[in-house]
Parts: structure tokens; C-alpha cells; sequence
């Protein structure tokens, strides 16, 4: 992807399979997806060296309809088969992701391990003189996991220049707002007490998305992304519930309104 034009109109194009595919199963975890689609958008079509061996783990895993709509806008996957299949009884693709899925690293569901691979896999590629990046997804909410801290302090210390770590900091979790649940502020202080490079950016920014995320490094890169749970659907935008609420058939037109709104606009 060339254009901010097109990369904006990737992103919209992998949120409506999100809709869709919630739609059609009737599933949750909405908000959660929509709020990492332009960051994987900006992951996918214009960072990741695949033939170069970078690699992408989501450890947030209960946004699974965002990865499999990502990977259906790049190719891997077919975006009918995901809308089909996901989230239902025989389907092919689970809530959370799991490895025999072409495209998917790393199998998650429960929260706080995606860190640790990440470290595992980094370390590995410098050991092998390969010049690969690994780049893993958390949630903020997901901090809240002491597993997530203790690979952090390992990575400072060990510090494997290819470990790219993206918090999703939609200020959300899946029991009310992260700061009332446990406050984690100032989050880019905290990775720099353990010795990452901090890059704090507009998560829905695909300009901000690519400069912090394309950015050369030689130690561990903690990229804190400020996005809005629900983006793109002003019915779910900065709502709680957007987390655990689900959608009919019938309610098809709140799902849609805010990307047919950018369409029209377009």
C-alpha cells in the first residue's frame, strides 16, 4: 500500500467483515476488534517483511475477527470463508486464534503469554543472525497480568533489537475502564524504566502507525497506540459494553451506519 487513501480504505474494508462476520454468528468482542483494524492494517499492508521471516502474534486474542479480516483483505484468508465460519458450531475460525489457521502464530485465549513467545521468538532470530522483527499485540487491560511485566523486565535486560510490542490502549477491559480497574499510567515511563524504546501514537492514525511501527531500533520497541474501542461504529465508540455486546439481523443498520456514512463521503 502506497497511499494513505488506500490504506484507509483497507481498514474499512476489513471492519465490514468484522461487522459481517459478527453479524452473521451473532458474536461479541466487537469493540475490541475494530479497535486494533488500523493498526493491523498498517501492520499488514505496509510493515511486515514477510519473505524477510518479521511475524505477527496477537496476544489479545478475543480480537481474533480482526486478524482473520486483515489476513482475508491481504490474501491468506478468504473473506467469504471468514464470515461464514467464524465464531460458530462446525466453523473453521475459533473466537480466539489458534496456529493451524494459515496466517495465525500463535494460539491465544487466555491472556498474558503473547509477550513471553515474542520474546522467545526475538531472542531466537538474533541467536540465528536472522534480521527479523517480531511484533506482538496486547491489550491494555491485558497489562494488568503480572506475566506481561515479567517478560517486559527480561526483555530490557536481554534486549533483542528485533521485539516490537503494540499496546492497544483503548483505555477498556472487560471489567470497566482500565484506570478504575487498575490505573497502568504512565505507561510510556513505565516500558522506559525497563528499557524499551516508547513510541506513543494516535492508533488510528495510518501515518502515525507506520512511522512508529517501520522504525529502526536496536533494542525492544514498546509502541503504546491510543485508539477508541469501537472505532468506527458510533453505536460501540468509548462504550463499555461493546466489549460483550452482540448484534441480530435486525440490527444490522447500527452496525453499519458509520461505515456507510465514510462511504458515501468518500
Amino acid at each position: 500500500m502506497s497511499t494513505s487513501a488506500e490504506l484507509r480504505l483497507e481498514a474499512d474494508a476489513a471492519r465490514r467483515i468484522v461487522l459481517e462476520a459478527a453479524l452473521a454468528s451473532g458474536s461479541c468482542h466487537i469493540g475490541s476488534s475494530l479497535s486494533i483494524v488500523d493498526i493491523l492494517t498498517v501492520l499488514y499492508q505496509r510493515t511486515l517483511r514477510a519473505g524477510e521471516g518479521d511475524r505477527f502474534l496477537l496476544s489479545k486474542g478475543h480480537a481474533a475477527s480482526a486478524l482473520y479480516a486483515v489476513l482475508a483483505r491481504a490474501g491468506v484468508l478468504g473473506e467469504g470463508d471468514v464470515i461464514a465460519g467464524y465464531c460458530r458450531d462446525g466453523g473453521t475460525y475459533a473466537g480466539h486464534p489458534e496456529r493451524h489457521v494459515p496466517g495465525v502464530e500463535l494460539t491465544a485465549g487466555s491472556l498474558g503469554h503473547g509477550v513471553a513467545v515474542a520474546l522467545g521468538r526475538a531472542l531466537a532470530d538474533r541467536a540465528d543472525g536472522r534480521d527479523a522483527r517480531t511484533f506482538c499485540l496486547v491489550g491494555d487491560g491485558e497489562l494488568d497480568e503480572g506475566s506481561v511485566w515479567e517478560a517486559v523486565a527480561l526483555a530490557g535486560h536481554l534486549a533483542p533489537p528485533g521485539l516490537r510490542l503494540i499496546v492497544d490502549a483503548n483505555g477498556f477491559q472487560g471489567l470497566g475502564r482500565v484506570g478504575e480497574v487498575l490505573s497502568l499510567e504512565p505507561l510510556g515511563e513505565k516500558f522506559r524504566a525497563f528499557g524499551w524504546v516508547v513510541s506513543e501514537v494516535d492508533g488510528h492514525s495510518h501515518a502515525a502507525l507506520a512511522c512508529a511501527l517501520g522504525a529502526p531500533a536496536r533494542r525492544p520497541v514498546a509502541i503504546v497506540a491510543r485508539t477508541v474501542k469501537g472505532h468506527g461504529v458510533p453505536a460501540l465508540e468509548g462504550e463499555f459494553m461493546s466489549h460483550y455486546r452482540s448484534f441480530r439481523p435486525h440490527e444490522r443498520a447500527i452496525l453499519f451506519a458509520g461505515l456507510d456514512r465514510i462511504e458515501e463521503a468518500a
